[in-house]
């Protein structure tokens, strides 16, 4: 945050005409408010199927078979921003990118004899809720600290990857 241990002096006017010139000389920055929503789910993807005829089987769904699914997860933003770059790097994803996800230690199932399952997964995401407001901003020897202007805000909404979900169903 910038100014650290700096007071602020917060005013809620809007930079227009007759405040243009009072402001021009203060500099713009940016704050964020980040609110992370419930986890969701994504729609289910096929994985791996099997079983036998003669005996039960085990069938799984892991890190080694990564490269044979679609394990990516799109980092979706809607709404507006200035700063993508800011926001994404704070919540740690490429906005508008697809980046692929481990499945990590998987998913294991024992299929009884004469049985066939599927394993399906699917992701589990976070959407969080970002305001982005920009101000106008200059330090003011009278009032003894920074005079902060605010000058617009924006919400967007992003969609971040938190882990992968398994089940099987009979086949």
């Amino acid at each position: 945050m910038p100014h650290d241990g700096a007071d602020y002096f917060e005013t809620e006017i809007k930079a227009d005409e007759e405040n243009e010139e009072r402001i021009s000389d203060f500099v713009t920055v940016y704050g964020y408010q980040y609110t992370k929503g419930s986890l969701k789910s994504g729609a289910w993807r096929n994985g791996t199927s099997g079983g036998s005829s003669t005996s039960s089987a085990k069938l799984s769904l892991n890190y080694t078979q990564d490269t044979s699914y679609n394990i990516s997860f799109k980092a979706s933003v809607s709404g507006g921003y200035t700063n993508g770059g800011t926001i994404g790097s704070e919540l740690g994803v490429t906005l508008g990118a697809s980046k692929s996800y481990s499945l990590g230690s998987g998913y294991s199932v024992t299929v009884p004899k004469g049985s066939h399952y599927l394993i399906k997964y699917r992701p589990m995401y976070y959407t969080y809720k970002v305001v982005e407001t920009k101000y106008k901003e200059r330090y003011n020897e009278a009032l003894g600290g920074m005079e902060r202007y605010v000058v617009e805000t924006k919400t967007c909404y992003v969609d971040v990857f938190s882990h992968w979900d398994f089940t099987h169903v009979a086949k």
